[in-house]
């Protein structure tokens, strides 16, 4: 893809991927899981003995680089089940189902490579209450619209939208309240290189399938959206001068005009965040300033809440309770420092200034690379990186913040190192977070885990081969039920499902008389 100013612009990077699974066409329902249980509140650090890989469905990878090999991704919730995507590095592609046991983890449609190991990935899974929709490749139609129901039969491509072998690749696919889903296409004018932003809507029939609203050659729409109350809440930017808020609940009559936010031809929205019905962004103004907003869909519910000067970065981090926070970061002393401001706007107050050990060094700038807020919680994970006049980052850092100074903490330096691989954050609760960290003594990167406090923060579990290639790169962190989903490079050379089990029952060790 390319990419112009927080604007996606258009084109595809693709990267192929080879075999294994049940047969298709089986339809036998997974069997349950064992014991499965609904846990809610708090949790114990997992251990290393309920951390498994739940099943082998890669060949050992021919790239022979881990951190590039193929891997399960794409995970979502269907069904009550595990669904994921299997993109192998022979160009195969498959849609795969889990309930946490090595029997119940079957394939549930394969498709041949198109384009040998170039292959456009299986990917976009986008979950209704009875269809799951997502982009796949075939030969004779490119990359479409996709949707399945759960079986291989039930697993077909909904309609070629862009007739013969060129692409559709549908994108910002957001489930609507009527069990459809809504979707943007992109289409080059035919001689030209400006691109024309349609939005399409599916019920997973072709006949069902059609164009609501084409926004023409003189619109940009945002890479950055955010999903709510069953609509899809995207940004369209006028390349006559001015961007605004829109939503569409998948019909032409709901799809409309929410809030004009400025008139400048050059500016562009940086974050965007989405919880609980509310949808947070940070919109760049032509001059450098930097606006943080709030919308609920509505345009009496879309304002801006505070504004920031050009010399300093600001990212969006997310709201608790009634508090919004962000980071500042100064393009000259190159400083972090964390914001609050509240929901119902006021002047942003500063909680704590980060440290940052590389200020002399020169180069040394902080960016957040990941945030994650525990359903319901009360807590903020995120991870800081200080770049570098290299590629490598000089530092990375996993932090929590209870929106006060003291209950700001370092809870883990440093994660991942690379410059290829960043580090995952996914926090269950306010006591439980999951991310991957590296160890310089050989253990490389591994999946590790926090209880929110730096003692309770350890590695869940060895799982890399032998040195020098010991790192497994934990990737695709996803709770369902009592487990946690992820993918790892294991000692099958290749990357695999892996879960560990969730346990509120915890227990301190006996004391020796």
């Amino acid at each position: 893809m390319s990419w112009r100013g927080g604007w996606m612009v258009s084109s595809l990077l693709v990267l192929g991927a080879g075999c294994g699974g049940a047969l298709p066409g089986e339809e036998v329902p997974a069997p349950a899981e064992e014991a499965e249980e609904r846990l809610d509140g708090s949790y114990c650090l997992p251990t290393e003995d309920s951390t498994q890989r739940v099943k082998t469905i890669l060949p050992p990878s021919d790239i022979g680089i881990p951190r590039y090999a193929a891997s399960p991704s794409d995970f979502v919730s269907f069904k009550g089940q595990l669904h994921f995507a299997v993109n192998f590095e022979d160009g195969k592609r498959a849609l795969w189902r889990s309930n946490g046991t090595s029997a119940g983890t079957t394939e549930i449609k394969s498709l041949p490579a198109t384009e040998g190991n170039f292959t456009p990935p299986l990917g976009g899974l986008t979950p209704t209450s009875s269809l799951l929709f997502f982009r796949a490749a075939d030969v004779a139609h490119g990359t479409e619209l996709w949707v399945s129901d759960g079986t291989s039969g039930g697993t077909r491509m909904v309609e070629d939208l862009t007739p013969g072998t060129d692409s559709s690749y549908p994108t910002h696919m957001t489930a609507t309240g009527s069990g459809s889903v809504v979707f943007f296409l992109e289409r080059y004018e035919s001689g030209s290189t400006r691109v024309r932003y349609e939005l399409w809507a599916s019920d997973g029939s072709a006949g069902g399938t059609s164009r609501v609203r084409d926004f023409g050659a003189d619109a940009e729409v945002s890479y950055l959206s955010g999903a709510a109350n069953d609509t899809l809440r995207f940004f369209v930017r006028d390349l006559s001068g001015g961007t605004s808020l829109w939503k569409t609940d998948g019909t032409s009559a709901g799809t409309v005009q929410v809030k004009r936010l400025t008139s400048g031809p050059n500016a562009f929205i940086k974050d965007a965040r989405t919880t609980d019905g509310l949808t947070l962004f940070i919109l760049r103004q032509d001059s450098g300033l930097q606006e943080l907003w709030k919308t609920d869909g509505t345009s009496g519910g879309t304002l801006r809440l505070a504004s920031f000067g050009a010399t300093r970065d600001v990212r969006l981090l997310g709201a608790l309770g009634s508090t919004v926070y962000v980071t500042t970061t100064s393009l000259t002393t190159q400083y972090m420092v964390l914001y609050q401001v509240p929901l119902a706007g006021g002047t942003p107050t500063s909680v704590v200034s980060l440290p940052n050990d590389y200020t002399s060094l020169g180069e040394a700038f902080p960016y957040i690379d990941s945030v994650s807020i525990p359903p319901g919680g009360s807590k903020l994970f995120f991870s800081v990186i200080i770049g570098s006049n290299g590629p490598a980052p000089r530092d990375s850092q996993l932090w929590v913040t209870d929106g006060t100074a003291g209950g700001t903490v370092r809870l883990r330096r440093p994660l991942s190192l690379s410059d290829e691989y960043s580090s995952p954050v996914y926090a269950v609760s306010d006591d439980l977070v999951f991310f991957s960290a590296y160890e310089a003594d050989g253990a490389g990167i591994e999946p590790w885990v926090s209880n929110g406090t730096p003692s309770g923060t350890r590695k869940l579990r060895d799982i890399g081969v032998t040195p020098p290639t010991s790192s497994s790169y934990p990737r695709e962190y996803f709770r369902l039920g009592s487990r946690v989903y992820f993918s790892a490079y294991d000692d099958t050379e290749a990357g695999q499902l892996w879960s560990t089990k969730l346990s509120d029952a915890c227990f301190a060790p006996q004391s020796q008389p």
